[in-house]
């Protein structure tokens, strides 16, 4: 009976002593894992890029505008003389029309009534004249032959200088008939196409609304307006070309006329006009215009256009210069911009290394590797 205690005592001690040992086992493996120093492993990308050079060149130095075309000469024309039947219009839009040409007329019956009363009142004018001149020879002949008193005279000469006055008079209605009688036609004023016809036959005169609008457009303006930055770039007499849609493989140029002498405030830009001469009538008053003013060649600083990149919700940019394996973010100040070149005005020096592949997945100062090398060709751009 002893023995068997003994037995279960000495399983008991086992067991216990074994669980002793996994707790133990445990507490050391815990104790392991909060006191183990953790080794970071950094691994490092080298992004594969591939750059151009920012170099000293010439850049085509011009600015880009749109303006319309309008004529120097354009003039509306209007009945004189109000609440009068527009009898007859002589012309149609199209057509050619020289100045002075009649171009409408209105009815007449009234004022060539009048006309011929005035007409008739000045030939009985002048009638009582021409009988009151041989009145006053014959008079003067008496008077000097002594056989009537120098009181007759002076009778029949005032009688002359009154009739002579009616006679004045009379002419002096008849003028201003004349002038009314042609102002009941219409002229035109200018020499140019009818660009518009408002009324037809049969409408009233209104002497505060035109009847035609005729346009010369054989000499055309292009209005424009250029940013105030150009505004010391631009002069008078410069030469400009310019293109409209209607005629796309052909290039038209002029010469800048007027430069307005102040600028708009609200989008700080300077107007100008430039005008041409349009013998071939291939342009037309109203067309879209896309001009370019030319001011030269420009020394620049240039790097490719690749190699810009925009500042999210500014206007601002910067590019990524690789220097010692490493990208390094500029700011930079852009100018004039030619085909793939573009100006850089502060932010760079000759010579940096400007990122133009694979800048999308950098940040300043990692680590790249230049995989190649794309030289700025100098001579790129065209006037064109």
């Amino acid at each position: 009976m002893s023995d068997e205690k003994n037995k279960k005592s000495k399983v008991t001690v086992v067991v216990g002593l074994l669980i002793l040992a996994c707790l133990a086992v445990v507490v050391i493996n815990v104790w392991r894992a909060k006191h183990r120093e953790v080794i970071k492993v950094e691994k490092t990308t080298i992004i594969p890029v591939a750059i151009s050079p920012a170099i000293r060149g010439e850049l085509d130095w011009f600015t880009d505008v749109t303006g319309n075309l309008a004529p120097i000469q354009s003039a509306a024309l209007y009945a004189k003389v109000p609440g009068k039947i527009i009898e007859e219009i002589f012309v149609e839009k199209g057509d050619w029309v020289k100045k002075g040409q009649l171009v409408a007329s209105l009815e007449k019956d009234q004022i060539a009534a009048h006309l011929n009363r005035g007409r008739a009142a000045v030939e009985v004018a002048q009638t009582q004249v021409n009988v009151l001149e041989k009145d006053y020879k014959r008079i003067e002949n008496l008077y000097k032959s002594k056989a009537l008193p120098k009181q007759k005279l002076d009778h029949i000469q005032a009688e002359l200088d009154v009739a002579g006055a009616r006679l004045k008079e009379a002419q002096a209605a008849l003028k201003e008939l004349n002038v009314l009688y042609r102002d009941h036609d219409i002229y035109a004023t200018q020499s140019g196409i009818v660009a518009d016809r408002f009324v037809d036959a049969g409408n009233m005169s209104n002497s505060k609304a035109p009847v035609l609008r005729i346009s010369n457009e054989k000499i055309l303006k292009v209005e424009l307006t250029v940013p105030e930055i150009e505004f010391p770039n631009i002069r008078e007499g410069m030469e400009v070309t310019f293109m409209v849609d209607a005629c796309p493989d052909r290039t038209f140029s002029g010469k800048v006329a007027l430069i307005y002498p102040t600028a708009d405030p609200m989008t700080r830009t300077i107007k100008a006009e430039v005008h041409i001469k349009n013998n071939d009538m291939q342009l037309r008053s109203g067309m879209f215009v896309h001009v370019r003013l030319y001011f030269g060649k420009k020394a620049a600083l240039i790097i490719r256009r690749e190699g810009l990149n925009k500042m999210p919700g500014t206007g601002s940019y910067y590019v990524y210069v690789a220097k010692e394996g490493k990208a390094h973010i500029k700011n930079i100040e852009t100018g004039i911009s030619q085909g793939n070149l573009v100006e850089v005005l502060a932010g760079l020096v000759e010579g940096d290394q400007v990122v133009i592949q694979g800048q999308n997945r950098l940040k300043d100062n990692v680590e790249v590797e230049i995989i190649q090398k794309k030289d700025v060709e100098k001579h790129s751009g065209d006037k064109s």
